[in-house]
């Protein structure tokens, strides 16, 4: 197959799932712009780490862990609206929030160690396990710790891992409001 039929497929497949009513688009839209914020966030993460040179700690590369997750599991909610599943797009959208959830318990973690630096997480434990992980080798410049806790920086006079806190909860919004949808699209069939 060449690259000519193989974005007809794509786009043939697109306008039936735009043709098809028990298919609203705005949620289909919505979790493909969850996942594009994802993105957006995780490169602007990167951009940090390169243009200021400061090193993700543990907490911040299991924040983009989690942001990773939610990811993945947009573009399986969307995937299952577009297959009209619901039982794919609840399952995709509950796991989401729950990824979400932890992402949140790591911010706050992470913020806690703002406010109280004579605590630091340093170079601990958790980050030589998490360097360690499979994972991290397969995107070092994303998933590997080698920063300090209490290095925190700054990005429009906000903490970064306050902006990652208020990027997850945001997401986990519009995840929460998608699953309404996902009950309904199960009822039209």
């Amino acid at each position: 197959m060449h690259a000519g039929s193989a974005s007809n497929t794509l786009a043939n497949t697109l306008m039936s799932i735009s043709r098809n009513r028990s298919v609203s688009p705005l949620f289909l839209a919505i979790n493909l712009l969850v996942a594009l914020a994802c993105v957006a966030i995780l490169g602007g993460a990167v951009w940090v780490q390169t243009a200021q040179g400061a090193l993700p700690c543990a907490l911040c590369v299991l924040q983009r862990m989690a942001y990773l997750g939610v990811l993945v599991l947009s573009l399986l909610a969307a995937l299952g609206f577009a297959m009209r599943s619901s039982a794919l797009a609840r399952a995709a959208l509950w796991l989401g929030l729950l990824v979400v959830l932890v992402g949140l318990a790591f911010v706050a973690d992470h913020m806690w160690l703002l406010f109280h630096p004579a605590q630091t997480c340093g170079l601990d434990p958790l980050a030589t396990r998490i360097n360690a992980w499979r994972v991290t080798a397969l995107a070092p410049w994303l998933l590997r710790a080698d920063g300090l806790c209490s290095d925190i920086p700054y990005l429009w006079r906000m903490p970064l891992p306050l902006l990652s806190g208020i990027g997850l909860a945001g997401l986990g919004v519009l995840m929460a409001a998608c699953l309404p949808a996902a009950r309904r699209l199960g009822a039209r069939r």
